[in-house]
């Protein structure tokens, strides 16, 4: 019997990340190519049909059977449907792209598409930091903040989709404009972009000099040099996410916590302080026994997701 093998993509603004594994989780081979997302949506198409048709290959190779394809997009995506709802600003011609429909009609597999966010939450719950937990929050801190969330061990995606955009949860009445169209959102004072802000906004008010090409790393560096508007900046953005997440906490009450993407790679001493920060904040019955961890999965997470929701939809299925 032929072994069934199962495909994950994760499309972004530069690059389509794509694997081929098995049911439980063992990635067989991986690659990238360049998603073209500046270009007409027919091109992005062309990009995952090349890349699934070089997975179907890997999987005749190994005498086995590419059973399904579990495809990760930026923007909301309606799950039934497996198509996008609305534009997104990643990808300059992908508005209301009908993917699921589009690809089964040329490759002929079973495919499964959704927010990107969403399957990266599902990676950390089935092979990361959030695996063997049923209630979990799992957030990047990056350009954005993105975040996907599991209820009972499964997606929570809202009724029409657009569930779990915690980085757009307001948090300052009548704050900063954001890029969705509100104001004071989450983003705009927790997330990297915010964090050199506040760096600079620190630099200014003790008549330093701001130094170029600022960006966390730069912060966390002079941090540790000493310095105190560093120091300031980190402090001021640990507020802003033990606000965010305490939040969240009081609401979802998840057993765990998982943080990931570039700001997060700060180290597991940054963790413990978002730990210690939410801590000062949170409602302690929402706190028992909660975890907050290092997100385990890093770049791999898109494409490992991918694969777990398609073998877990097509097992579903039959």
């Amino acid at each position: 019997m032929a072994t069934e093998f199962f495909a994950g993509l994760d499309l972004g603004g530069s690059f389509l990340k794509y694997a081929i594994g098995t049911a439980d989780g063992v990635i067989l081979k991986r690659d990238k190519k360049p998603s073209r997302a500046d270009e007409a949506g027919d091109k992005v198409f062309q990009v995952i049909f090349d890349a699934i048709r070089e997975l179907e290959k890997e999987a005749k190779r190994r005498n086995g059977d590419l059973k399904g394809i579990g495809l990760g997009s930026p923007g909301a995506i309606d799950f039934e449907r497996g198509r996008l709802i609305g534009t997104t600003p990643n990808i300059a011609n992908w508005a209301n792209a009908d993917i699921r429909g589009t690809v089964e009609k040329e490759v002929s597999i079973p495919v499964w598409v959704d927010n990107d966010a969403n399957i990266m939450a599902l990676a950390e719950s089935r092979q990361g930091a959030a695996r063997g937990f049923q209630n979990v929050i799992c957030a990047t801190l990056g350009t954005g903040i993105g975040g996907g969330i599991l209820i009972g061990g499964e997606i929570y995606r809202g009724s029409h989709y657009a569930g779990s955009e915690i980085g757009h949860m307001m948090i300052v009445h009548d704050g900063l404009p954001c890029n969705c169209g509100g104001r004071g959102c989450f983003e705009k004072y927790a997330s990297a972009p915010a964090m050199v802000r506040h760096y600079i906004s620190k630099m200014m008010e003790s008549g330093k000099p701001v130094p170029d090409n600022i960006s966390t790393f730069t912060v966390f560096q002079n941090a540790e040099k000493g310095e105190p508007e560093a120091n300031e900046a980190i402090d001021k953005t640990l507020g802003y996410l033990g606000t965010g997440f305490a939040s969240l906490i009081n609401i979802f009450n998840p057993e765990i916590l998982v943080v990931g993407g570039g700001v997060a790679d700060a180290g597991e001493d940054f963790i413990a302080r978002i730990q210690h920060a939410i801590e000062e904040r949170a409602m302690k019955p929402a706190l028992r026994g909660l975890k907050v961890a290092k997100a385990q999965l890093g770049n791999d997470a898109g494409f490992v997701g991918g694969i777990n929701l398609a073998a877990e939809m097509f097992h579903k299925a039959n």
